[in-house]
């Protein structure tokens, strides 16, 4: 029995992936992504209220699909609780606020194993409890590592972060960046514009998949066509909301049209 890279595989295929942040903790949102041909998803434990027993429901519903699963952690600097995630059977992981080449190291270290790292050894489900081959060298094969690019500091240390042994992806988080900058909100500000393709030139440079948020298919697309190759285009919560507000002022409306 071996592991897979979905995300790693469609990258060869395509160039690129799409995914989504899902905070709704629901299975069936992940299902019906999968089924759409999402190739990635996001569950946020740094915002939202997942707990480990439905990441791995939800995990499960995006294996269902071939579509990866990663958790993007609440506490950068919780370094075992990283490696639990990935004893459960999480796909990859996004850390937020990566600011240093020491914080990414770190985070490394707990991520992969020897001699990569020190993640200990376990039965769990991430290695099907025993089923997987050689579980230790496929682990560090196939399981992806996003770290977040979200401040000032983490800008200027980006070359260094860059060529950390272990690391897939540089990950954009454009909403905190902007704010460190002293823009907040605004992405189109010079300043922020800047930093982002500081980012992007480095990833480039150093053979770092680079990735960003959106928060819709016009701006996904922008972003694509700028180069980077990960890119999520929306939240599920944030997308139910929306699109639940708009069917339901138009309903109102034509009725009161009548």
């Amino acid at each position: 029995m071996k592991m897979r890279n979905f995300v790693k595989e469609k990258l060869t295929e395509n160039g690129y992936v799409l995914g989504v942040f899902v905070a709704s903790g629901s299975a069936m949102n992940c299902e019906c992504l999968g089924i759409n041909g999402m190739d990635f998803i996001i569950i946020d434990a740094e915002h939202a209220q997942t707990d480990t027993e439905t990441m791995v429901d939800m995990a499960r519903a995006c294996e269902l699909y071939g579509m990866a699963a990663f958790v993007r952690v609440y506490d950068p600097n919780d370094l075992p609780m990283m490696s639990r995630l990935l004893d459960v059977g999480i796909h990859g992981l996004m850390v937020p606020m990566v600011e240093s080449r020491d914080q990414a190291d770190g985070i490394i270290r707990y991520v992969k194993y020897p001699p990569i790292g020190k993640r200990g050894a376990n039965g769990g489900r991430g290695p099907r409890w025993g089923m997987y081959e050689d579980y230790t060298k496929q682990s560090n094969e196939n399981l992806y590592t996003i770290m977040q690019c979200e401040t000032k500091r983490g800008v200027e240390n980006i070359e260094e972060i860059c060529q950390t042994p272990g690391l897939d992806c540089i990950f954009v988080g454009t909403a905190d960046l902007s704010q460190d900058i002293g823009h907040p909100g605004d992405v189109n500000h010079p300043d922020v514009v800047e930093a982002v393709e500081t980012v992007l030139n480095a990833c480039k440079k150093h053979g770092i998949t680079a990735g960003i948020v959106t928060g819709n298919q016009d701006a996904a697309i922008k972003r694509l066509k700028q180069g980077f190759r990960l890119v999520t285009c929306m939240n599920d919560q944030v997308f139910f909301r929306t699109e639940s507000a708009k069917c339901l002022r138009a309903v109102r409306t034509g009725f009161a049209a009548q």
